[in-house]
């Protein structure tokens, strides 16, 4: 589907750290499978795969889950077998109720990225923010957190508009409409080919405002698509850079990617990688004699661990790992700087 790039990263980077894990004999003498169903980003179809996993492949234990729409879908069926997903690639506020107490998230909130973007602009001088989001349920769970970051900061953003999924070719009614306001910069709670495509219709307005992205935009296809229009645009980030040996986590991962002969080093893989070990950390904790329950314990029980400069922690109840937040900035030369 449209955010079929960052999904596949994100799956790319897990498979690094299951194949070591896999190489030295896996864990207790298990060696662990990674199965994947293509969701076409469809909501319904992601319930259907949960089915299918859950009552044909009978897996221990989820991991994964691409979108705020599929996860949502499936949750009836997550909590109806009592089985943990580790990782949700979605920043919603709303997957992270305390209800829903079988997700484990490694990421921050879309709520920690937005708040990152108001907080960097509103320091700048800039508080004319147009705000535009996919008219689909994770467009939909960005723009509650943007609206809660506003709110925050004691400002309203000049416009809220949405982008039709289906017409990503006939933009320019909107893109009209949010150049009307002048903003100073554009928060996009956009992923895979809606970003690229926004900036591209907007440009032709003749405005070239601030572009910020959420972490799920997709870095890689942006530069792809937009090449040297990229320059400037704002992404957040919610684990360290890839491309910056500083962070023993990304020397440990880059290593693994090109052990592997993959030139997947970037953000979503890495935060793929990142998700992998938690899961296989709290495997090894829970023992030998494996079950949901002792596997749920144990990720309960993970406080404070560093995985190498990023630390998870689930103590206290908490079901959030992770607050990790920061800004980067495509360069001329194409580079993510901070």
């Amino acid at each position: 589907g449209p955010v079929a790039e960052p999904a596949l990263q994100y799956r790319a980077g897990a498979q690094f750290y299951f194949d070591e894990i896999n190489a030295k004999g896996g864990i207790a003498g298990r060696k662990i499978k990674l199965v994947s169903y293509d969701d076409k980003f469809n909501p319904k179809l992601a319930a259907e795969n949960t089915k299918k996993l859950l009552e044909e492949d009978k897996v221990f234990a989820l991991f994964g889950y691409i979108g705020t729409g599929a996860t949502a879908a499936s949750i009836p069926q997550i909590n109806s077998h009592r089985i943990p997903v580790v990782g949700v690639l979605s920043g919603s506020d709303g997957l992270r109720d305390s209800k829903l107490n079988m997700l484990f998230h490694t990421r921050a909130s879309y709520g920690a990225e937005t708040g990152k973007m108001v907080e960097q602009l509103t320091t700048t001088g800039v508080k004319s923010i147009a705000v535009v989001y996919q008219d689909d349920p994770f467009g939909k769970a960005g723009l509650k957190s943007a609206q809660g970051a506003f709110s925050r900061y004691g400002i309203q953003p000049v416009i809220e508009a949405p982008i039709d999924m289906g017409k990503l070719d006939a933009l320019a009614s909107t893109t009209e409409q949010i150049a009307k306001t002048h903003p100073g910069a554009i928060i996009m709670i956009t992923a895979g080919k809606a970003s690229s495509a926004f900036i591209r219709a907007y440009l032709k307005t003749g405005e070239r405002p601030q572009f910020f992205g959420v972490s799920v935009l997709s870095a890689k296809a942006l530069l792809a698509d937009l090449g040297a229009d990229a320059h400037g645009i704002v992404i957040a980030q919610v684990v360290p850079s890839p491309f910056r040996s500083s962070y023993p986590i990304s020397k440990e991962f880059v290593a693994a990617a090109k052990k592997a002969n993959s030139k997947d080093i970037t953000y979503n893989s890495l935060e793929g990688y990142i998700s992998a070990k938690v899961f296989v950390e709290a495997l090894r904790r829970a023992g030998k004699d494996l079950t949901r329950g002792k596997l749920i314990a144990s990720l309960e029980s993970m406080n404070n661990y560093d995985l190498g400069g990023f630390v998870v922690d689930y103590s206290g109840g908490k079901h959030v790992g992770s607050t990790y937040v920061d800004l980067s900035i495509i360069s001329k030369s194409g580079q993510f700087l901070h």
